[in-house]
């Protein structure tokens, strides 16, 4: 992830050479990537010293690039699945987690579209602690750590790690008032609005 990032915020085309798995060629400012890499987890197992960044063989992409988000989504869970083994019963965070944005669900892992959208309908309802994730939406707690740390890594979500650890288990009650959409708005804001509320109603039954 450190080192997709790093070649990212060069703005320039730019390849990572994988010892051993393949190269990835990222073009930042047309947002896509070419790579001849077969064996993701392969890759996933190199170390920092076994990657190599250095200028992209073509300045622009060829065809059937693929888009960078997927990519990005791709190194964000594996970083976060790392991290969370790490972490180990803390990984779920007990701080307030607010809803920054709501990603691309056409680009997200296959694997990762149900849990990534019922969290962000979640938390697009109301900040939410993230411990109360876990229950409201009955997510094994590994799987909640992983959705929630690569959102977080991505900027869809943020929080504190400072925050009150001791939250108070009352917030885990939802109203029916609370599930209730938010006030009439108007135009395209409206038919988004309407468009969450009806996915928030179908993911969780309410």
């Amino acid at each position: 992830m450190r080192s997709l990032d790093h070649a990212v915020q060069q703005g320039i085309p730019a390849q990572l050479l994988i010892g051993g798995t393949g190269s990835v060629s990222v073009y930042p400012r047309q947002h896509c990537y070419v790579t001849d890499i077969n064996d993701w987890d392969a890759v996933y197992m190199a170390s920092a010293e076994q990657i190599r960044l250095g200028p992209a063989l073509w300045a622009a992409p060829p065809a059937g690039a693929l888009p960078l988000e997927e990519l990005q989504w791709r190194a964000a869970t594996y970083s976060a699945q790392a991290d969370a083994v790490r972490a180990g019963p803390k990984a779920v965070p007990r701080a307030l987690v607010h809803l920054v944005s709501w990603p691309n669900l056409t680009r997200l892992p296959e694997e990762m579209v149900v849990p990534v959208t019922r969290i962000c309908s979640l938390l697009w309802r109301k900040p939410t602690v993230g411990y109360l994730v876990v229950r409201m939406l009955d997510l094994p707690p590994e799987r909640a750590a992983v959705v929630l740390r690569a959102l977080r890594a991505l900027g869809h979500v943020s929080w504190t790690e400072s925050a009150n650890e001791g939250a108070d288990d009352r917030t885990s009650s939802i109203s029916e008032s609370q599930l209730e959409p938010p006030a009439p708005a108007s135009g395209r804001a409206a038919g988004d609005l309407r468009l969450i509320s009806r996915l928030w109603q179908r993911l969780t039954g309410v």
